[in-house]
């Protein structure tokens, strides 16, 4: 039964993960019979977030918006290639929306509705709303495919108040199922429904899928490809061990552009790329002799174009990061030894992907049946 859905997720955001797992989402929506159209949707803070010139508030939007005067070919180009991509890449609905009680219009239109993935359920997140959990929908079945609460939900399970939210927030959805174990764990002792551990939806794709949207090599020489969002560049650890590992390969670092802190990279002899969109992001993955990431989709896309590489572990305040959102995805793949760590010998043992590839073939099948049941259960609601 053909179905008309509507996703709802973080597509708007000028990151190359949420971007990418929108894209992978909608894709997968299609691959199995029914048409999807993305809510075209985005808070005003979410706007503000990736706007080239803030709308001036205080003295802290009027250094942004000198450096972004300083720096505006490349900001500029960036905000344009995410907004380029975003509207001949993904299908949004016509209308607009920045409140949800702007999208009453929807429940007509649609057949059933789905939380995406990403951090969409990470209440502590700058552009969250309840919106992504469609409070706005009563009358439709609504389901979840490996939305995210953050990589450390765990250490919030003492705040009750905020384990209320979740419990009432998804007491009407069908189907629900999270990307990391952790948020599992926490949501399944509060709600009715099964909660379903998934992958992330850009790894329910297969490589050929993302070659329409990939940018052509960018980078002759052989690379190391760093990728490291921009809170992750704060941390000093981090950064040295891949200057460790580069010196110890004998290969180039390359970075792209992800926020005005990258800049920083470039005292440790990394190579700043002036690019910074999905379409680059995924060419300069495919193309790497190796890839060092600190993001979880840096981690996802290396798995994908069976890439060497390994996660950069920082170190903050004496503790080792270990963010169970990557920690996750390399447990189902069975890579946990991929960490390189400042100080810490990392494992120079190349990955078989040969061992690698059923385990994916198993999940990808798994959670694809997931979703499929999903989208085809459940009735209006009453």
């Amino acid at each position: 039964m053909t179905r008309k859905t509507a996703l709802i997720t973080y597509h708007a955001a000028h990151n190359n993960g949420s971007f990418l797992q929108a894209y992978a989402t909608q894709r997968k929506i299609q691959q199995l019979g029914h048409g999807c159209d993305i809510i075209n949707f985005s808070t005003p803070r979410q706007q503000y977030l990736y706007d080239v010139y803030k709308k001036v508030s205080g003295p802290k939007d009027i250094a942004k918006n000198l450096y972004a005067f300083l720096h505006h070919r490349l900001i500029q180009r960036r905000h344009d290639d995410f907004t380029s991509l975003i509207d001949t890449a993904l299908t949004l609905t016509p209308k607009f929306y920045e409140d949800p009680s702007q999208m009453g219009d929807l429940e007509s239109q649609y057949d059933v509705f789905v939380s995406g993935s990403d951090q969409i359920w990470n209440m502590d997140a700058w552009d969250y709303s309840d919106a992504y959990f469609l409070d706005f929908v009563h009358t439709k079945p609504k389901i979840s495919y490996a939305s995210s609460m953050g990589g450390h939900i765990l250490d919030k399970q003492g705040d009750t108040a905020l384990a209320e939210r979740y419990r009432s927030l998804l007491a009407d959805y069908q189907a629900v199922s999270v990307r990391e174990k952790s948020a599992q764990e926490y949501l399944q002792p509060l709600i009715d429904q099964q909660v379903t551990q998934v992958i992330d939806p850009t790894l329910l794709l297969e490589q050929a899928d993302y070659e329409e949207i990939t940018a052509p090599r960018l980078v002759d020489e052989p690379y190391i490809f760093y990728y490291a969002i921009d809170s992750i560049e704060l941390n000093d650890s981090a950064a040295k061990a891949v200057q460790a590992y580069a010196e110890e390969a004998g290969l180039p670092v390359y970075v792209m552009f992800t926020g005005n802190k990258s800049y920083g990279l470039e005292k440790y002899g990394f190579h700043m790329l002036d690019v910074a969109a999905p379409n680059h992001y995924l060419s300069l993955i495919r193309h790497a002799d190796h890839v060092l990431t600190a993001s979880f989709h840096g981690t996802a896309f290396s798995i994908l174009f069976e890439k060497q590489f390994h996660v950069v572990r920082g170190i903050h305040n004496g503790k080792v990061n270990m963010d169970d959102r990557m920690s996750s995805l390399l447990a189902t793949c069975g890579l946990e030894r991929q960490q390189l760590i400042e100080g810490v010998q990392w494992s120079d043992e190349a990955i078989d992907f040969t061992d690698v590839r059923p385990k994916l073939a198993v999940e990808k099948e798994r959670c694809a049946e997931f979703l499929a049941e999903a989208l085809n259960s459940g009735s209006d609601v009453e």
